[in-house]
């Protein structure tokens, strides 16, 4: 198939042009994109159309083995954090399980503790009843007491009384006595009857003493057990106050703890997610795992598949790379110095140089961005970015972006005044955007000594892109980037 094709282009090219096919063949037919035209033929419109299709595809290639070195790279750690967090997530799911079971040891603790108390709040209120009783019965008694002792009083003043009495009696008998004697034979009965009443006064008197003494030690015992009775009185009243107080202290340790239950159940139930959760992030690491071993085959196997192809060992053999790169490099280090003098002749600070927020300018699609940098860079930017731009040719652009992709200043020839239609300022206007596509976001943000890459512009061309780190001092502010074609 390869023969006829070969023979048609035969038939409708010259003998240059068949020489030059011929090596095109060879070079496909070995997978070798190392593609030089002959020199008689370099500057004919197939040989720059066919260098320009063999750069393409070996730069799109050499950026596919690049990436699949990085992947091939970037798989054996994450295989080995895949298997890292794999024991992690065992370990913690074991911790986890300890927790949730101590969470319910706990939970039964609580519980156990809120009848216990529960428990012991009634006995409180049974005490303090008890207590309160008691307080009742005790002021009981020492009234009562209170009331004997003043009876009391009252029987030692009849007792006095008996006492003056039987005095008075025993006086009387001794007066009988003595009226008896005078009397002689005719009083000798008024005188025994005289004698009697002596002795009956004496025996009352002595009972009377007798009934004093009683009575004494019976008030000096009564108003003993009023205090006692007092005292316990006042002791049980605060015992029972006492009580009452734990009582309520209880109750609020109860409402605790019923709330720390509450939140045992909560922390439990969430524990139970957790563990839930634990063991689907087990299984996702298993599977991570397995697929990360897949990627690993995948990409040896990509590896295998792009070293089919031969490429140039230095990109920059090609003249228009090597050109853009000089253009590229000459012109970063202008930016460089250029922003550094700014910064010095107080222009702009700091701050503002290597800002990155980014405020949205209103009616625009696709949107762009004013930045505290921009006019500057509108100010210092196209005597430098324009004779790059038309510096040959065949470049398409010349412009600065930050390390976030954003260009502050386009090229003229994309700069042109806004007309509303998507479309037409999509190509006509492409300043002040952040270019967030593959090659737009690493332009900015690589310190390499140059990068090329291919793509496909949103504008629909394939194109190449050269960067090269733009420096102000030492710190790193973004890239200039050079896009262009071979062909």
């Amino acid at each position: 198939m390869v023969n006829l094709w070969l023979d048609f282009l035969y038939k409708i090219t010259g003998g240059g042009e068949r020489v030059l096919l011929d090596q095109v063949a060879d070079r496909l037919k070995g997978c070798d994109l190392n593609f030089v035209a002959p020199s008689d033929e370099q500057e004919s419109i197939l040989a720059r159309r066919l260098t320009a299709g063999f750069g393409n595809l070996s730069e799109a290639i050499r950026q596919a083995v690049a990436l699949s070195v990085q992947i091939a790279e970037a798989v054996p750690p994450i295989t080995a954090e895949n298997g890292e967090l794999v024991t992690q997530s065992h370990a913690q799911l074991g911790a986890l399980t300890e927790v949730f079971t101590a969470t319910q040891r706990l939970l039964e603790g609580l519980r156990g503790a809120r009848d216990e108390l529960r428990e012991v709040i009634d006995l409180s209120k049974e005490a303090n009843r008890c207590a309160q009783e008691g307080g009742s019965a005790a002021r009981e008694l020492a009234e009562a007491m209170v009331e004997v002792e003043s009876r009391s009083a009252r029987a030692h003043e009849i007792v006095e009384v008996i006492d003056t009495v039987a005095f008075q009696t025993n006086i009387l008998s001794i007066n009988a006595s003595i009226e008896a004697a005078r009397a002689g034979e005719l009083g000798r009965g008024f005188a025994v009857v005289a004698q009697e009443i002596r002795q009956l006064a004496a025996r009352t008197a002595t009972a009377a003493r007798d009934v004093r003494v009683i009575i004494g030690e019976t008030s000096t015992a009564m108003s003993s057990g009023a205090r006692s009775a007092a005292e316990t009185q006042q002791v049980l009243t605060g015992l029972g106050e006492l009580m009452a107080r734990a009582g309520v202290a209880m109750e609020s340790v109860a409402k605790r703890v019923t709330g720390q239950g509450e939140e045992i159940v909560s922390i439990d139930h969430s524990l139970n997610q957790v563990l839930t959760l634990g063991r689907n992030n087990l299984e996702n690491a298993g599977r991570i795992a397995e697929r990360s071993e897949a990627l690993q085959q995948a990409t040896d196997t990509l590896r295998d598949c792009v070293g089919l192809f031969r490429l140039s060992e230095d990109p920059l053999r090609e003249t228009r790379h090597a050109a853009a790169f000089a253009l590229a490099t000459a012109a970063a280090k202008t930016v460089g110095a250029a922003l550094a003098t700014a910064l010095r002749s107080g222009a702009i600070t700091d701050t503002a140089l290597f800002a990155r927020e980014y405020q949205p300018i209103s009616g625009t699609q696709p949107q762009k961005y004013h930045t505290a940098f921009d006019r500057l860079c509108d100010q210092l930017l196209p005597s430098i970015q324009e004779p790059a731009a038309v510096a040959q040719p065949w470049i398409v652009f010349a412009i600065c972006a930050n390390r976030d992709g954003y260009v502050p200043t386009h090229n003229q020839r994309f700069a042109q005044p806004l007309t509303g239609d998507p479309a037409k300022d999509l190509v006509g206007n492409r300043t002040k955007r952040i270019f967030d596509d593959r090659v737009g976001h690493s332009v900015g943000a690589h310190t390499d000594p140059y990068r090329l890459q291919v793509y496909r512009r949103d504008t629909g061309e394939i194109m190449f892109d050269l960067s090269v780190p733009i420096f102000v001092g030492a710190e790193h502010w973004g890239g200039f980037r050079i896009g262009y074609a071979l062909a």
